[in-house]
C-alpha cells in the first residue's frame, strides 16, 4: 500500500472525509488539517455533522463563520449546524410563496421538505456558499 501525504500532494485543495459514525473521520480530518497548517498551508476545517465534536477537539465554541485556532497558525475551524441550515433553506424555498398560496399548499411544501435529503442539501448548500464567498477566500 502506498503512503498518502496530503502535504506532498498537489492534486486538490479540497479534502472530504466521509463514512459511518465512529470510524475516525474527525480524528483524521483534524490531524490532516493541523499537519497541513504546520507545513505552512492556510487551512479551513469544516464539519457538517450534527453530532460534531470539533469544539471539544479545539476546546472552544465554533460557529459557521470560521474560528482562528491561535495555537495552529493558518488553521481556521467552522462547525455548520445542518438543522439550522435546513430550516433556513426550507424558508428560502417556501418563504416567497407565503401569502400568495393557500396555507394548505404551504403546509404541503413544508412537508415535502421535511426529509433527511433536505438537511444534506442545505448543509452542502451552506458549505458551497462558504467556499464561494469572496470574503472568506481573502480571509483564509
Amino acid at each position: 500500500m502506498e503512503h498518502y501525504s496530503p502535504i506532498a500532494s498537489d492534486l486538490t485543495k479540497y479534502l472530504f472525509f466521509t463514512g459511518k459514525g465512529g470510524v475516525g473521520k474527525t480524528l483524521t480530518a483534524c490531524a490532516t488539517a493541523v499537519a497541513l497548517a504546520d507545513s505552512g498551508k492556510r487551512v479551513m476545517l469544516v464539519s457538517t455533522d450534527p453530532a460534531s465534536n470539533l469544539q471539544d477537539v479545539f476546546g472552544r465554541e465554533l460557529t459557521n463563520k470560521g474560528t482562528v485556532i491561535e495555537e495552529v497558525p493558518g488553521l481556521h475551524v467552522a462547525n455548520f449546524d445542518p438543522i439550522t441550515a435546513a430550516q433556513e433553506y426550507m424558508e428560502s424555498v417556501v418563504g416567497p410563496y407565503r401569502g400568495l398560496l393557500p396555507e394548505s399548499a404551504i403546509a404541503n411544501m413544508e412537508e415535502q421538505l421535511m426529509g433527511s435529503c433536505t438537511v444534506e442539501i442545505a448543509s452542502f448548500n451552506e458549505f458551497a456558499g462558504f467556499l464561494t464567498n469572496p470574503e472568506v477566500r481573502t480571509e483564509i
